[in-house]
């Protein structure tokens, strides 16, 4: 193999990995108001989360502050959140997380409230373990396949229902959801 083509064959495999490792942050400008919002999306094995990504983003255009990680990146993110609403630049965080990263979603509210930080929204797509969320949390939804469905296509299947949550709206009363509201512990 020539040494052209094994540079033009690394620098390719160099720009896929950009593109594919996530670590996208939407509306950045107003995470740093006083007493703003965030959204943390946290994506399954190998970021095979499809479609998560871009509901990050598109819930970004619409205001909310929102950063897209992988589901490795919880207990950092948790550390990050608990400093900021510390500091009081954060009062308002949900968190959706697919798969593992549904797992992670579920960890990284409990990380916050073992500091006293409370989560407005945890949603769990298809998450690997139970919908088990910390007393933290004042609602979670947890959302199985349903009929047609498999583990990758919930996310399409329930793209507009998420987002209701997140933009405070009312979601789907389905089968498929568990929803709990809680009060914030204090």
């Amino acid at each position: 193999m020539s040494s052209r083509r094994i540079v033009a064959c690394s620098l390719a495999l160099i720009a896929c990995a950009c593109v594919a490792w996530p670590d996208h942050s939407y509306g950045k400008a107003r995470a740093k108001s006083r007493g703003g919002s965030h959204l943390y999306v946290l994506l399954g094995l190998g970021n095979n989360s499809p479609g998560l990504t871009d509901f990050g983003s598109r819930i970004g255009r619409r205001g909310i502050p929102t950063s897209v990680h992988n589901h490795g990146e919880a207990s950092a993110l948790a550390q990050q959140a608990i400093a900021q609403y510390k500091s009081g630049q954060l009062r308002t965080i949900m968190i959706v997380g697919h798969s593992l990263g549904g797992a992670a979603a579920s960890a990284m509210a409990a990380e916050l409230g073992q500091a006293g930080v409370p989560v407005q929204l945890v949603v769990m797509l298809d998450p690997v373990g139970g919908p088990e969320v910390s007393s933290n949390v004042r609602r979670s939804v947890n959302i199985r396949p349903g009929a047609g469905e498999d583990h990758f296509t919930v996310i399409a299947a329930h793209g507009r229902e998420v987002t209701n949550y997140v933009l405070g709206g009312k979601g789907s009363g389905s089968a498929r959801s568990s929803k709990r509201k809680r009060h914030a512990a204090r």
